[in-house]
């Protein structure tokens, strides 16, 4: 006999998508520093040894060996070593239905302490090519992200579009570039320019021309951590003039130029 049948349950399993956008195992045994400018991901760092701290707003916070951190989606911030540090850090989105990241909704740094074994198993499954330890990973992570939502009572909400503004962001995913015209939007949307960029503005939170910025600003990072194109390559794909202008928009985004950004990859 069937007592219950939760679809909303159902629909909210299949629809949590956590994803990996990189991660590593990081040390350093000299003085360090970089700057975070308002990522499109959270930070999950394991800290392993030496004297790693964050800077925000002026203020210093040492990261504790033995601790677990998350530095929410849009959390700027200086992350820096006086003598050596080693940790391990995941970037990731933990997206709804609709591509959201649910982390958005927390806007300080958490941490917990998770047993020793928890690091030195993951510090074994980052190093792994085997399958199985790809998911024990996974499972680690989705573990240490409830600990620390229940722990800081952050509530996730999914959010919910009208059709045009679903339609238009899948059209800016499918068609990234700085030559995207809200018009094109529009017609591929079915509805008038002044509707879309209302409904638009009233539910994203943020102009169309704001988030197609966001959009490219974010691929290109991907692409310069994750590629080997060069940064007029880059440029060049996302509709740039040149690669100055492309290189000045990348720093007011991120605090470095491009070329930096890619030598420190940071963490």
């Amino acid at each position: 006999m069937i007592l219950n049948r939760n679809y909303t349950m159902i629909n909210n399993i299949n629809d949590i998508n956590l994803k990996l956008l990189d991660s590593g195992h990081a040390a350093t045994k000299n003085e360090w520093i970089g700057n975070i400018i308002s990522p499109m991901y959270a930070r999950l760092y394991y800290i392993i040894g030496g004297d790693p701290y964050i800077i925000k707003d002026g203020e210093k916070m040492p990261l504790e060996i033995g601790k677990c951190y998350l530095i929410p989606t849009g959390y700027s911030f200086r992350h820096a070593c006086e003598n050596s540090m080693e940790q391990l850090y995941f970037h990731i989105n933990l997206n709804d239905f609709n591509g959201n990241d649910l982390l958005r909704c927390a806007h300080t740094v958490m941490e917990y302490t998770p047993e020793k074994s928890v690091i030195d198993e993951m510090l074994r499954y980052v190093h792994s090519d085997e399958l199985i330890d790809s998911l024990r990973m996974r499972q680690q992570i989705f573990s240490s992200l409830l600990v620390l939502i229940d722990k800081y009572n952050i509530e996730l909400k999914t959010t919910h579009y009208s059709n045009c503004v679903l339609l238009a962001m899948e059209y800016i995913k499918s068609h990234l570039s700085l030559r995207l015209a809200v018009s094109e939007l529009a017609a591929n949307s079915f509805v008038s320019e002044s509707t879309l960029a209302k409904k638009f503005k009233t539910e994203v939170g943020m102009t169309i021309g704001s988030y197609i910025d966001d959009a490219i600003m974010f691929e290109s990072e991907q692409l310069l951590l994750k590629s080997d194109l060069s940064v007029l390559q880059i440029s060049e794909r996302f509709g740039f003039c040149d690669q100055f202008y492309f290189s000045r928009r990348f720093k007011l985004k991120y605090g470095e130029t491009p070329q930096k950004y890619r030598k420190l990859r940071l963490i």
